[in-house]
Order: C-alpha cells, then sequence, then structure tokens
C-alpha cells in the first residue's frame, strides 16, 4: 500500500515538473515575442520614414524574418504542450484491446478446431 502511493507521488511530481517547465517556456515565448515583434515592426516604420532609401525588397524580407520567429517558435511551443497535456486517445487503446481478442480467438480455433 505504502509503495503505491509513493509510486503515485513520484508520477505525480513528475507531471507537475513538465507543466512547470511547459508554463516557464510559454512565458518566455510571449515575452521574447512581443519584444522581437514590437521592436522589429518599429524597426520597419523607422525604414519607412523615407529618410533613407531602402531596397524595395528588403522591407517584406524584415517583415518575413521578424514574423518567422514566433511562428516556427510557436510550432515549436505546440509540440511541447501536446506531449505535456498529451490527450489519452482511449479510442485507440480500445482497438487496441479488441484487435488482441481477436487475433487471439483466431489463434486458438487454428490450435484447436472442433
Amino acid at each position: 500500500m505504502e509503495d503505491a502511493k509513493i509510486s503515485a507521488y513520484r508520477k505525480a511530481h513528475l507531471r507537475v515538473q513538465k507543466l512547470k517547465r511547459f508554463y516557464k517556456h510559454l512565458t518566455v515565448y510571449v515575452i521574447v515575442n512581443v519584444i522581437v515583434v514590437f521592436f522589429g515592426l518599429r524597426g520597419i516604420d523607422l525604414l519607412n520614414t523615407k529618410t533613407m532609401e531602402v531596397d524595395a525588397y528588403y522591407v517584406p524580407w524584415l517583415l518575413w524574418n521578424i514574423l518567422s520567429v514566433p511562428i516556427l517558435w510557436g510550432i515549436g511551443l505546440l509540440i511541447h504542450g501536446v506531449s505535456v497535456f498529451r490527450p489519452t486517445f482511449g479510442f485507440i487503446k480500445n482497438w487496441e484491446q479488441r484487435q488482441l481478442q481477436k487475433i487471439m480467438e483466431e489463434e486458438y480455433r487454428k490450435e484447436n478446431p472442433m
């Protein structure tokens, strides 16, 4: 009985650690990307003031680079979130159990014909 409590505590502790790491990752993502987008867009506005001559393709390239950081990092954050909040796909486990039972019955019938 005591071992079960210790095992449950360890599992819960690991789950809490995973949640903490995800929320830290999310916090850093939001803070860094707000700063990147804010200063990046301010830089583009500064370039568009026409105080200097800028290549016509430079601004769209710069905008893509500014927005690619949150997009690509967001994909990584999404993958991290899915690994932490992994949905339990009960229908897959049920399907596996049904298939296992079906195959076992077929094998039994092959080995023990009536």
